[in-house]
């Protein structure tokens, strides 16, 4: 416990040992009505949560309910679909502690870095309607938004082409192989896991933060996407870290500027 807020550690919201959250609660609240959820990247398979523990702090301190959430690693028997279920079971015991505490929780800003910034994407544009908490806004660092570009993920050595395509085979639940790629039922399987072909007017406001020299995810990728939102009059940010890669370890400054960003983003739809 901080002498400015309260943590809730741990909470279960499933029977799977991945599937638990921690919720950060200020004392004094700026609203009772919006939350922040953070999804830690790792390429779906790795990571916890416990990497927005400082994001949490940090938006928490401002008057902002936050939380973090683990969620079950894509596998032969896991795919992207499930980790976004476990968004909506999460979302339903975060919505039920809060009750509890007398916070009537119903606003939500989707956020997190790489995979966890793809699965903040997907669940805004495509979960919309069936979560327990509506969200109004998605801030997102380095995202991947499409799987169908022979480019992504190309900092990956040729090496390691077997462990990409299956990593590419468990996201989206269809056997994928770099011979099979581009082929049409593979095209369409990478395609449903890509949040710029959900793209239309109905999407939430949405900032994007990148690497200027991102090797895993090409920026030009994101250009596109932020130009599709641009088109459909979709409110959208961009700021790009010049001199960092996925990492964005390279530019304290622009980090700052992309917490402001959140912060706005906070004040004007929570």
């Amino acid at each position: 416990m901080d002498n400015k807020y309260i943590i809730l550690s741990d909470i279960s919201y499933g029977n799977h040992e991945r599937q638990k959250l921690d919720i950060f609660i200020p004392k004094k609240t700026k609203s009772d009505l919006g939350i922040i959820l953070f999804i830690h990247g790792g390429g779906w398979s790795q990571g916890d949560k416990s990497a927005h523990h400082a994001d949490c702090r940090h938006f928490c301190e401002l008057g902002y309910i936050c939380a973090t959430m683990n969620y079950r690693f894509v596998s032969e028997e896991v795919s992207i679909y499930d980790e976004l279920d476990d968004i909506t079971s999460a979302l339903k015991a975060i919505k039920a502690k809060c009750a509890g505490l007398g916070s009537d929780i119903n606003r939500l800003i989707l956020s997190g870095g790489s995979a966890g910034g793809h699965l903040s994407l997907m669940y805004a544009y495509t979960r919309k309607d069936e979560s327990p908490v509506a969200p109004v806004a998605a801030c997102v660092y380095c995202p991947p938004v499409s799987f169908t570009s022979a480019d992504f993920l190309q900092g990956i050595s040729a090496e390691l082409d077997e462990w990409k395509y299956g990593l590419l085979s468990d996201c989206c639940g269809f056997k994928i192989t770099k011979e099979s790629f581009l082929n049409k039922a593979e095209q369409e399987a990478l395609s449903k896991i890509s949040p710029e072909e959900y793209v239309s007017a109905d999407c939430v406001p949405t900032a994007v933060f990148h690497g200027r020299h991102d090797d895993l995810v090409p920026i030009e990728h994101t250009h596109k996407f932020i130009g599709l939102l641009t088109e459909l009059r979709v409110k959208n940010d961009l700021l790009i870290f010049e001199n960092s890669g996925h990492l964005l370890d390279k530019d304290p400054e622009t980090d700052k500027q992309a917490k402001e960003i959140i912060k706005e983003y906070c004040k004007t739809y929570l």
